[in-house]
């Protein structure tokens, strides 16, 4: 009787063999967290320029064919169906006239000095 009670094939993993399997995963996580992070980071500033210059576009487009007024002068956190960004991003207008018309975009909310997001003016000179 004790006979068939034995397993003759032992499949399966052992314990230690699952805690060495969840530490590898844990490792390639860790890795992968900084650089799903920078990604997300440039996806978010290179979304925010296309934004910034449509919106820049279509604010000129419509003074010079609809007269309607630009945006005030000064720094404003422009979001909503004009406009969407970053939470920390601000944008600058300085102007008055379509010749004038400057918009400055910074990513970061203050006058930064990052290489990798730096502050774009537009018209870009």
């Amino acid at each position: 009787m004790m006979k068939n009670l034995k397993r003759k094939n032992k499949k399966g993993f052992t314990l230690m063999e699952m805690l060495i399997v969840i530490g590898i995963i844990a490792i390639l996580v860790a890795i992968a967290i900084p650089t799903f992070n920078g990604a997300n980071r440039r996806a978010r500033y290179a979304a925010d320029l296309a934004n910034v210059r449509s919106w820049y576009a279509e604010q000129l487009v419509a003074n010079m064919t609809d007269d309607v007024d630009l945006p005030a002068e000064g720094t404003a956190s422009y979001d909503g169906p004009d406009l969407q960004m970053s939470d920390d991003a601000t944008v600058t207008v300085a102007g008055t006239d379509a010749e004038h018309f400057t918009v400055t975009y910074d990513p970061d909310g203050a006058a930064t000095t990052d290489a990798d997001y730096p502050s774009i003016t537009f018209p870009e000179p």
